[in-house]
């Protein structure tokens, strides 16, 4: 107990540190994850000497904040500069001032910046991989008000017009021809030739503007999220989590084992949606906008990693399904292939081993064994991430 309490005090002190002195987004456009990777560490009950060692370890890299332009003290303006990074800290300074109109209620502020007006920040949730989305159910979980004003500016400062339009677009108001599962749709999406030859410079999130400036790609997205049954959610969440797990853990070659990055933020995504709609959501239209936007996501995230081939049969090995030690041998094993410099430094790594616990969780009835199969398969050949675009990188299995 005195350690968790222990390791809660370095959590505030050091999120409180790096709010104050670190721009959530640098200069070179990277993101700051130190937030992130406090949380992670604190969710998976690290000690205190490791919450420091990591802040220490990162610190180095993280660039202050810098002067906006102008300042943002109302709608009007906070809709006009919505993605424009150059207002992050005029976003941050409006979001706390936010907070105190809404007299520290940072749930009554997170839904009505989420969903209210003409540019819902919603819609800004998604980008990034959903890292404004893991600040969110992080700061929920851990009750951190500053995590949630980080992820409104984040949300804000990601903010996508084509994320927006694409989840108001008026086509999804139609009934569809049929509804599918996520993984049906998926698999659908793998075999359409709008989609081919969308990502001609390679793999990587970063290239998404490529899917949104094709007329064709951008046409065919919202048929298929039509095609989703919101009719019920929990079960709609249910099967998202299992695709989740498939595209971060079934997608390599059958001889060549690989986790792509991005990819692999999916069960971490699923998870956080699942948080926040357990949560905090209570209107049905606005847990329909959410989980519209988290098939949006990974929607998007399967085109840009070029669509590789789903097999589950790659969770199905002769190891694995004689595996039967539970999570904390996986914990214990993972935490074996090194602290903040080896393996279990890696925030990623981390982030999916902790997420695919919290599905396991949640949905282990009705998916067995499938979290921890992949969990093991994760700790077992991890060696570093695909998908990232660079030169002799591992390829998934990519249709040609």
């Amino acid at each position: 107990m005195m350690t968790k309490q222990g390791s809660r005090a370095v959590f505030d002190s050091l999120l409180a540190k790096t709010h104050v002195q670190h721009a959530l987004v640098q200069p070179d456009g990277r993101h700051n994850e130190f937030p992130t990777a406090l949380a992670t560490l604190v969710l998976l009950e690290e000690t205190p000497d490791r919450l420091q060692a990591t802040y220490d370890k990162m610190k180095g890299d993280l660039a202050p904040w810098e002067p906006s332009p102008r300042s943002i003290s109302d709608e009007e303006a906070k809709s006009r500069f919505l993605g424009d990074g150059r207002f992050q800290r005029a976003f941050m300074t409006y979001f706390s001032m936010e907070n105190g109109r809404f007299a520290g209620n940072s749930k009554a502020l997170a839904i009505y910046h989420f969903f209210a007006g003409d540019n819902p920040l919603i819609c800004g949730l998604f980008a990034g991989v959903g890292r404004p989305l893991t600040l969110l159910s992080d700061g929920i979980e851990l009750r951190a008000t500053i995590m949630v004003m980080e992820s409104l500016t984040l949300s804000a400062v990601d903010w996508m017009e084509p994320m927006s339009e694409l989840l108001t677009h008026p086509q999804l108001e139609l009934p569809p021809g049929e509804y599918l599962s996520p993984e049906d749709l998926i698999g659908r999406v793998g075999y359409d030739g709008r989609f081919s030859g969308v990502m001609r410079a390679g793999p990587g999130f970063h290239g998404v503007a490529h899917v949104f400036s094709n007329p064709n790609a951008r046409a065919a997205i919202p048929e298929y999220i039509r095609c989703l049954d919101m009719s019920n959610i929990p079960l709609l969440l249910q099967q998202l989590s299992a695709l989740s797990v498939l595209l971060s853990t079934a997608t390599h070659k059958p001889d060549q084992v690989a986790f792509d990055l991005y990819l692999s933020r999916l069960p971490a995504c699923v998870n956080s949606t699942r948080v926040i709609l357990e949560s905090w959501v209570v209107e049905e239209s606005h847990k329909v906008l959410f989980v519209r936007g988290l098939f949006l996501l990974i929607m998007l995230t399967y085109i840009t990693q070029l669509r590789p081939v789903v097999d589950g049969r790659l969770l199905a090995s002769k190891d694995l399904a004689e595996e039967n030690r539970g999570w904390e041998t996986i914990y214990k094993k993972a935490k074996r292939q090194g602290t903040v410099e080896g393996t279990y430094g890696k925030l990623e790594f981390l982030r999916e081993l902790r997420s695919l616990r919290e599905l396991s969780k949640a949905y282990s009835a009705a998916h067995g064994r499938l979290y921890i199969h992949a969990a093991w398969k994760l700790v077992g050949h991890w060696k570093g991430w695909t998908g990232l675009g660079i030169d002799r990188e591992a390829m998934l299995n990519i249709r040609l």
